[in-house]
């Protein structure tokens, strides 16, 4: 594990402002023989995980610590796997392949838990609790699967994110080809609308119930959005048309990606109004160039890609502290039963793992 410590300027891109003089504390994680690793998740502790490619051409889900990832192995060998969440105690979850087919899975040490043929872990909370999709949205918690239904008007929903009070966010179909985020407060799934488009993505949600993800505008791009005080708000972009929001720590700061004038893509934080560029956090000699974050913790350590070296490196990047005045205290988060639902044509994305192919083939 490589460990990088720079200092830089802060050149908040969309709105001007500069902070001069933070240290950043940047981890190369490695890979596990191959060229290109991913850190999709991250706990208090640091730990990270995700997928890496393998000296033998596949791909392997990994947990970080003591300075490396470590592979996470799976029932059948040579599978395919990919980590999606981790929690405090270290427990993961994610998904991994079988001629094709996804099996969701629950790490914890060397116990691998099978959630089935045809199911996809997504997320896991402290208490052990797994949300997913197997054509429809699940929280598997206790030994048992519950199946949290779908939308009005819709016939297939999957979950992406749980907080810690059982929390559920993800999104389905309201009509053919037509997804809408939503929330479910342990009884009713409830669509979040959009930013003026047809469609929205919910990805990951906080203690305190704040929700990000992506939604079209009225424009027809996806932009990155906080969803809190029963409003959905957009949080622009790096001077590009695109941005997606994909995690959110309990201090309410956002993580992702947005493209930039040139069409690159960036990974981001949002913090208190103001869109940061994280390549910025790093200044122009670091050598990496940050293109997505995934996950941000309670101590502003952030986990995502970028290249090193020409190719795709996870990393785990610390913050310096402080970078900016904490957030104001959140108002209520909850939504509201009646939010409207609005209805055009959308584009179809079927599960993470292809909306996130099609992003990355579009930012580049």
């Amino acid at each position: 594990m490589r460990i990088t410590r720079v200092a830089g300027l802060f050149g908040a891109v969309t709105v001007g402002l500069g902070f001069a003089g933070p240290v950043g504390l940047i981890q190369d994680l490695g890979t596990l023989g191959g060229g290109n690793a991913t850190a999709y998740a991250i706990n208090g502790l640091g730990q990270a995980a995700g997928w890496s490619t393998t000296s033998t051409g596949g791909t392997q889900a990994f947990l970080s610590g003591s300075g490396a990832v470590s592979g996470l192995s799976t029932s059948v060998t040579g599978a395919d796997s990919y980590a999606f969440g981790i929690n405090g105690s270290g427990v993961v979850t994610g998904t991994y392949y079988v001629d094709g087919q996804g099996h969701g899975a629950i790490w914890n040490g060397s116990t691998v838990t099978d959630l089935g043929a045809n199911t996809y872990g997504q997320a896991i909370n402290d208490a052990g609790a797994v949300v997913g999709g197997n054509g429809q949205a699940f929280l598997y918690s206790g030994g048992s699967m519950q199946m949290l239904g779908y939308l009005p008007g819709g016939n297939w929903s999957a979950a992406y994110g749980i907080n810690d009070l059982g929390e559920v966010v993800g999104y389905g179909t309201i009509a053919p080809g037509v997804f809408r985020a939503f929330y479910w407060n342990g009884s009713v799934m409830v669509p979040l609308g959009t930013l003026g488009g047809g469609t929205s993505y919910a990805m990951g949600v906080n203690d305190a119930g704040a929700i990000v993800g992506g939604s079209a505008t009225g424009n027809g791009y996806m932009n990155a959005f906080l969803y809190r005080g029963r409003s959905m708000n957009g949080l622009g972009t790096l001077g590009g048309t695109t941005s997606y929001a994909y995690g959110v720590n309990d201090n309410g700061y956002v993580v992702g990606y947005s493209t930039t004038a040139d069409g690159s893509s960036h990974a981001f934080v949002y913090m208190n109004g103001t869109m940061i560029d994280l390549n910025s956090v790093l200044g122009v000699n670091s050598g990496w160039d940050l293109l997505d974050a995934y996950a941000i913790n309670g101590n502003n350590q952030i986990a995502g890609t970028g290249l090193y070296g020409g190719e795709e490196h996870a990393f785990v990047l610390s913050l310096p502290r402080p970078l900016l005045a904490d957030p104001p205290a959140a108002p209520s988060m909850v939504p509201e039963a009646t939010t409207s639902i609005l209805t055009f044509s959308g584009v179809c994305v079927i599960g993470l793992m292809q909306l996130f192919r099609r992003r990355r083939a579009a930012a580049r």
